[in-house]
């Protein structure tokens, strides 16, 4: 009899161990997205202020080509939160942006502020 009480508990055990195992996974999946986003958002608004003056483009095409690339990576993200600015120095490209992660039960806001400066 003590036997199948090991075994049990050894099920028991490795059902836990799976459930927790899931439940990881479902927040990693839930939580990687948004700063995998603002990493790729980050590159971008780089390579825009790096080649700025080189693709003579104005401060609109800028702001333009930010924000298409913030909707291609569903970044809730508006026009009027990209700053541009060209200065003799460079080119600097900042947007602040909050993103609403839902965990199923429990919602919650996280602030980016991306910033990329030539």
């Amino acid at each position: 009899m003590r036997r199948d009480t090991e075994h049990g508990m050894f099920r028991l055990k490795t059902i836990l161990a799976l459930l927790m195992l899931c439940v990881a996974g479902y927040i990693c999946a839930r939580v990687f997205p948004p700063y995998f986003a603002n990493s790729q958002l980050k590159d971008k608004m780089y390579e825009e202020a790096r080649f700025a003056e080189a693709n003579d483009r104005t401060i609109e095409q800028l702001r333009d080509n930010i924000y298409n690339e913030a909707q291609r990576l569903e970044i809730p993200l508006r026009r009027e939160q990209i700053k541009v600015e060209k200065s003799s120095i460079g080119t600097r490209i900042s947007a602040d942006y909050t993103v609403t992660v839902d965990l199923y039960y429990y919602q919650t806001d996280w602030g980016f502020h991306t910033t990329s400066e030539r």
